[in-house]
């Protein structure tokens, strides 16, 4: 199984809808909370060109927020990332 991170703030609906997305298809992730920490957040930032959470990786790949997650839910590409 592939590894899902998810870079979240809490009580961030974003971050909350892909949780549950992810949550609703049984999915393992692990969650990391970067509140406050914002050298975490510009690393991140950095790194993908995104500034805002949730950042969501699969195996260290980005694949961006919670809109691109449900995209490619809705396509059908997230579960082919994961195979």
């Amino acid at each position: 199984m592939k590894e899902i991170r998810l870079y979240t703030w809490p009580h961030c609906p974003f971050c909350n809808n892909a949780k549950r997305l992810l949550d609703q298809k049984g999915l393992t992730y692990k969650d990391v909370d970067i509140y406050g920490n914002n050298e975490m957040k510009q690393v991140l930032a950095e790194k993908t060109g995104q500034h805002t959470v949730p950042f969501i990786f699969v195996d260290e790949k980005f694949i961006g927020g919670y809109t691109e997650l449900a995209e490619l839910d809705n396509q059908g590409d997230f579960d082919k990332m994961l195979a």
